[in-house]
């Protein structure tokens, strides 16, 4: 959720937990140090926090035995981002005074930024056992556990600290993410819903596009997504889900477009890089992919998905990269892709049958948009073991889930060509010419083929059509057209022809 519970933090640690009176909050009234403490008190109600500090620090030679000064230090700590000071504040203010659930509350907080999760989950008990039934503490308590990943007591949480208090929607919005994760999304979809009618922002506008696109929703995933960049034209996340379902719909300017616009809005990390990289790949446009999980590993040189898409990226250009593989193994990431990578690996190396087995474990496992990779592998090893009818199957299966993958086309048209189907190789370079309409390659191989069929059925129309594919070669570039001859030959048979008539 990228910076969303930090932004959340920040407003619940805001919510009720604002500067106490001073009545409420000068607990030892004796002690010397309270005029410094009321001192500072009104400094940082005028928001002069570095004079503030100033004097709780000068109270700390005066005594070290009163909790206000550190839970004020600690507040001041807070202000300036600086948790961990925070965090040393708020222990000695609750180890001077135990009772006081504001400073368990504080630290609970402050912990959470420190990414010390278990300890703020103590913290919230403790604030619960001195004053129970506490909305916020209830809030920062399930944050503390859905960070630890323990999604449904954290979920329990949630829902307690909303019944407290109706109006707490940060808790029914953490809930709902809750249940999206543990795949309750009935529950989810009911409070969201209501988010979106009652208080609607761009978080929780995108966590209901992410709920829709979970469920194959995708028209209103979108539709969501893209009202929550009105929201906010930063939300970064709705960027990366737009491109996802652009991906999936096999919509490449799309799908680019919402990462190139993130990139231009400076929203640069390794998740932008990383999931730009997957969208390229499924566009069968492996070296710019290589390129960007090289860049969400400038960000995020411990990302493990991006270490191994950048291997598979590799392999597929028949780049081993043994090292990289390794650690992408090491840090766990996911098994799919490590077997994709070795089945790749295995075709490459010529062990066909392993590279076989180990693609036809993964049909049904990888997302759907990389499902062309495992038909397309098989295909060429059909080819190769000359089992034509499965090729036949295999490459019309490539086509029917990615048109974009230009090598499968070839490869199936060259197939077609060499068992003498030159029609059946003009139908699909015809489909394949619809996307690289111009890729010389592509082309000049359709060029090659209706030349072939012109020979077998002459007729003007044939003709014409052969040549004025030719000339549109050249106009692309002169010198990248490899069948001038041919070209001449049939002009031939059209003048022929007109002579004739």
């Amino acid at each position: 959720m990228f910076n969303s519970i930090k932004k959340i933090i920040e407003y619940i640690k805001n919510l009720n937990l604002s500067i106490d009176k001073y009545k409420e909050s000068t607990i030892i009234q004796s002690l010397p140090s309270v005029a410094h403490v009321n001192r500072a008190k009104k400094l940082i109600e005028h928001n002069k926090i570095e004079e503030a500090e100033t004097i709780l620090l000068e109270a700390l030679n005066i005594t070290e035995k009163d909790p206000l000064v550190y839970k004020y230090l600690g507040m001041i700590y807070d202000k300036k981002g600086e948790p961990q000071k925070a965090v040393d504040a708020y222990r000695k203010s609750a180890q001077i005074c135990y009772t006081d659930k504001t400073i368990w509350q504080k630290l609970g907080f402050a912990l959470i930024a420190c990414k010390e999760y278990e300890e703020a989950e103590k913290s919230f008990e403790n604030s619960d056992k001195i004053a129970p039934s506490n909305s916020d503490t209830f809030t920062g308590w399930g944050m503390s556990l859905m960070k630890q990943q323990k999604y449904e007591p954290a979920r329990e949480k949630f829902v307690t600290a909303s019944r407290i208090n109706k109006y707490n929607f940060t808790a029914i919005f953490l809930a709902a993410v809750c249940e999206i994760k543990i795949g309750e999304h009935k529950d989810a979809e009911s409070k969201l819903t209501f988010l979106a009618n009652v208080c609607p922002n761009e978080t929780n506008t995108y966590e209901y596009a992410n709920l829709k696109f979970l469920k194959q929703d995708f028209k209103n995933a979108k539709h969501y997504a893209l009202k929550s960049l009105e929201f906010n034209k930063n939300t970064l996340p709705s960027y990366l889900l737009l491109g996802c379902i652009y991906t999936k719909e096999l919509n490449f300017e799309k799908a680019n477009e919402m990462f190139s616009t993130a990139e231009k809005y400076d929203l640069k990390n390794s998740s932008l890089y990383t999931e730009w990289g997957k969208s390229l790949a499924a566009f069968t446009k492996f070296n710019e992919a290589e390129e960007k999980f090289v860049k969400a590993l400038e960000f995020d040189g411990e990302n493990e998905e991006s270490m191994a898409y950048l291997a598979l990226t590799r392999m597929i250009n028949r780049n081993d990269d043994e090292a990289l593989i390794q650690m992408a193994e090491e840090r766990k990431a996911p098994e799919q892709l490590l077997v994709l990578i070795r089945a790749i690996r295995d075709y490459n190396f010529g062990d066909y049958e392993n590279a076989a087995s180990k693609f036809r474990s993964l049909q049904g496992e990888l997302p759907a948009e990389y499902e062309f990779l495992i038909t397309a592998y098989l295909a060429k090893i059909n080819v190769i073991q000359k089992n034509n009818s499965k090729a036949v199957d295999f490459f019309e299966k490539t086509m029917e889930l990615n048109p974009y993958y230009k090598e499968n086309g070839l490869a199936y048209s060259d197939f077609l060509i060499k068992n003498n189907d030159f029609a059946e190789a003009k139908r699909k370079l015809r489909k394949i010419v619809k996307i690289y309409d111009k890729d010389l390659e592509v082309l000049n191989l359709q060029f090659f083929v209706n030349y072939t069929l012109v020979k077998e059925n002459v007729c003007e129309y044939n003709i014409k059509e052969a040549v004025a594919l030719a000339d549109n070669i050249i106009k692309i570039n002169p010198e990248a057209f490899n069948y001038y001859n041919e070209k001449q030959e049939l002009e031939n048979l059209l003048n022929n022809l007109k002579e004739r008539e």
